[in-house]
């Protein structure tokens, strides 16, 4: 029974003398190194060492002949006969004759290198990971805690890097950069880490750092769940897009610029002609929709020439300027008021029909159209009005327009007519 158990054994068994020499091996130890029994009792486990390991092991036997340890288990590398180096778990204890002196010793050999390769796979990995964790400590703050978010298991230098604080206060309570979110935001983030159970989030926020400043976050986490689909693990990773926001906002509004310029003359500030053509044209629409009926004027600068020509074009523009800051200050919040080119000009009077336009021009006429030059003269800006109500039977905004302008001439040619030519 002995003698099967000795060769049998799923480990590998070896009696070795007191100078190294194997002399009993069984099966299973044969197999691990590579060697049938007839060459591996010829061998000795020196020879079968890394050199490496064979201080160590040298070490722990000399204390064994001395009585200074009953045993011991160490970890080292072998040789196998085909060159490759194998990774066994040794445990060695001494055999004494009767006399108690030194006999032999017993070598239990256990095949680790399996293992011994997995757990250097894995600490690579782990290696690995933790310098990737390094590496986005700059703008990402990780953790990882219990299912129940009452023990921090894990944190990056983000945490301190974003947020200015020790990373010991979630030690102490793993929500605790909640209280660090801006006052607006807090109600929100607390609302998904107080839900249970914790569903995976994410969300952005602002949080007020260590200095006062307020950065933005956008925060991700997942549970994490073992083989039999029990949470063991909660993760979070919050980024810091605070620069990200910036140049957000900063392109938005650069959008929302140039969506102005496409819209505005550049001189005056008023819609320009794309502008008032899509304003005329939504107009329209919603008038044909049986809502009441608006008045479309066309203003002209009389002799605006000879202001160029007599006072140069730098006071031409002045006197453009002056005449649209005038008008909008004299027309309603629903009108609309555009430079379609020159010294021309369209008001559309909302919801207006041709006898309140024409009560409107009465009083807007006895305005002072007047540019105050430096040197003190004063320059009368005159203009010339017409204005056509809409109908059913105009169709277009252009055909709008050019009704407006015909009446603006029919009326330019009769002074008497909403023509301000002495102001």
């Amino acid at each position: 029974m002995f003698e099967k158990t000795f060769h049998f054994c799923a480990v590998g068994l070896a009696h070795v003398s007191l100078d190294g020499e194997f002399i009993r091996v069984n099966k299973k130890l044969c197999e691990f190194l590579g060697y049938p029994k007839e060459i591996l009792t010829q061998m000795t486990f020196q020879e079968l060492t890394v050199p490496d390991y064979l201080d160590e092991d040298l070490t722990y036997l000399n204390r064994l002949l001395k009585g200074e340890i009953q045993d011991y288990t160490f970890e080292k590398q072998y040789i196998r006969s085909d060159g490759k180096i194998v990774w066994g778990k040794l445990m060695v204890s001494l055999v004494r004759d009767k006399r108690g002196n030194p006999e032999c010793f017993i070598s239990v050999v256990e095949d680790i290198d399996d293992k011994k390769r997995l757990e250097t796979e894995l600490f690579q990995v782990e290696a690995l990971f933790s310098k990737i964790v390094s590496a986005f400590s700059d703008r990402t703050f990780i953790w990882v805690a219990s299912s129940d978010l009452c023990t921090l298991k894990y944190v990056n230098n983000g945490f301190s890097t974003i947020f200015g604080c020790n990373e010991y206060e979630l030690y102490c309570n793993p929500t605790a950069f909640i209280n660090h979110v801006h006052e607006e935001d807090k109600a929100r983030v607390h609302a998904v880490f107080n839900e249970r159970p914790l569903q995976n989030w994410d969300i952005e926020y602002r949080i007020v750092d260590a200095n006062g400043s307020i950065k933005h976050l956008h925060d991700r986490g997942s549970l994490i769940y073992d083989a039999s689909e029990r949470r063991t693990l909660i993760l979070g990773t919050a980024d810091d897009v605070t620069k990200e926001k910036a140049q957000q906002n900063a392109l938005v509004k650069a959008v929302a610029k140039l969506e102005r310029l496409s819209k505005t003359d550049a001189l005056t500030g008023l819609d320009n002609r794309r502008e008032i053509f899509h304003q005329l044209s939504n107009e329209i629409s919603r008038m044909e929709r049986g809502q009441k009926s608006s008045t479309l004027v066309y203003v002209d600068l009389n002799d605006f020439k000879v202001i160029n020509d007599k006072y140069g074009h730098k006071i031409g523009d002045k006197a453009l300027l002056h005449f649209s800051q005038t008008t909008q200050c004299l027309l309603r919040e629903s009108d609309r008021f555009g430079r379609i080119g020159g010294d021309e000009f369209v008001i559309l009077l909302y919801g207006t029909n041709v006898v309140e336009t024409e009560a409107f021009f009465e009083r807007f006429t006895q305005s002072k159209f007047t540019l105050k030059l430096e040197n003190s003269e004063d320059l009368p800006i005159s203009f010339s009005l017409g204005w056509v109500e809409w109908n059913d039977k105009i169709k277009s905004v252009q055909e709008w327009l050019d009704l407006a302008d015909e009446a603006m001439y029919h009326k330019k040619h009769r002074p008497d007519q909403y023509s301000c030519n002495t102001k």
